[in-house]
């Protein structure tokens, strides 16, 4: 399948480089964005509210994938516009607060949604830092927890694609899960200055079934998570 989730080289690269997962986590289902809708609301006082949810408009039409890893392979696809189909709840949101905004960082907290044709639900809570990249680009990158799979819709136990592809939600290891967002970015001239609507936002998380997978790190070195030995 032709790859449509845009991921800028240099950008990957910088994050690959510096997010190291536990040597013993696993990665059981990842989770690619593209063209969401990006907004920005400030409230002042140097904090904020960012959100990104799927749209089909003339200049954006999300899309996403969902994939599960580990054995019962499979990806469910959501086309570019699906959020536009009348017949099916599919749709992907993400909602994060800006605050302690600085010239080039800011915390973040907040959850993710993604829902499939027939209501079922990957959700989760996010933390992380926001980082200005210079002009052109701002992104985050965090951790995820509390991550559930929920059976809504027709109780099948499947994750449902709306273009094609579905997996199963039961997976060997307990919920809630943990994980990673390993990219979300987007383009902005300046750092959370003034309330944006429409910006282009897309990305990438990685879903664990172990917690302290995945450590924050900045654009400007590397932040390497470790573990105790045990004595």
């Amino acid at each position: 399948m032709t790859n449509r989730f845009r991921v800028s080289a240099a950008l990957f690269a910088a994050l690959a480089g510096g997010i190291v997962a536990s040597a013993n986590a696993e990665i059981i289902a990842t989770v690619s964005y593209d063209d969401l809708a990006g907004t920005f609301t400030s409230t002042g006082g140097g904090n904020g509210s960012f959100t990104a949810m799927a749209v089909n408009t003339p200049t954006l039409a999300s899309a996403y994938e969902a994939s599960r890893l580990v054995p019962g392979l499979g990806t469910a696809s959501f086309e570019a516009g699906f959020e536009s189909n009348p017949f099916n709840p599919a749709n992907f949101v993400i909602s994060i607060s800006v605050v302690n905004i600085n010239a080039t960082t800011a915390m973040g907290n907040g959850t993710f949604t993604a829902t499939d044709v027939d209501g079922d639900t990957l959700s989760g809570d996010i933390a992380g830092l926001w980082i200005f990249g210079g002009p052109g680009f701002i992104f985050f990158n965090g951790n995820l927890s509390n991550v559930n799979f929920a059976d809504n819709g027709a109780a099948d136990g499947t994750f449902d694609g709306s273009e094609s592809g579905d997996f199963s939600m039961n997976f060997p290891s307990p919920q809630p899960f943990y994980g990673s967002v390993v990219q979300l970015t987007f383009g902005g001239n300046n750092f959370f200055q003034t309330s944006f609507a429409d910006r282009a936002t897309g990305g990438s998380m990685q879903i664990l079934p172990t917690p302290g997978s995945v450590a924050l790190l900045g654009m400007a070195g590397l932040a390497v998570a470790t573990r105790r030995r045990a004595r």
